[in-house]
């Protein structure tokens, strides 16, 4: 058995490490993870995995021969009650907000400083899959 969380994975090297029967289990953050606060605050904002989807990780997998047993895709509401949480949160994941900061989102801040002060809080999508396949 392999287990991977969040982390990048060779589907090949699965394949050539695992026996006949062995299971291959990966959760993983999708690509369309806070999509639209990263659109916001980078109006240029390019996806930075966008291949790692559920549909792309099943394709490949199949096409190496695995059976795959089980998939479901989930995207919770992350929700921001405070535009300091946002400042935090797009500091500590670059790949998410690149080129992130104060100064060069002061604008894009107050604005959601506002829409938080008037509608409590903001939303943002998280994305998340989770496969797991059997080598046959």
């Amino acid at each position: 058995m392999i287990t991977n969380s969040h982390a990048a994975f060779d589907a090949e090297l699965v394949k050539q490490k695992l026996k006949q029967n062995g299971l291959f289990i990966t959760q993983q953050v999708g690509a369309l993870n806070n999509y639209s606060l990263s659109r916001y605050l980078d109006h240029n904002y390019q996806i930075a995995y966008p291949d790692n989807t559920l549909f792309n990780t099943v394709m490949t997998f199949e096409k190496l021969g695995f059976e795959i047993i089980y998939f479901a895709e989930y995207r919770p509401v992350m929700k921001f009650f405070d535009v300091r949480a946002i400042v935090y949160y797009a500091s500590v994941i670059p790949w998410e907000f690149p080129d992130f900061s104060v100064e060069n989102n002061l604008c894009e801040l107050q604005n959601l400083a506002k829409i938080i002060h008037q509608f409590v809080s903001i939303s943002t999508n998280e994305d998340r899959f989770i496969m797991i396949a059997r080598k046959k």
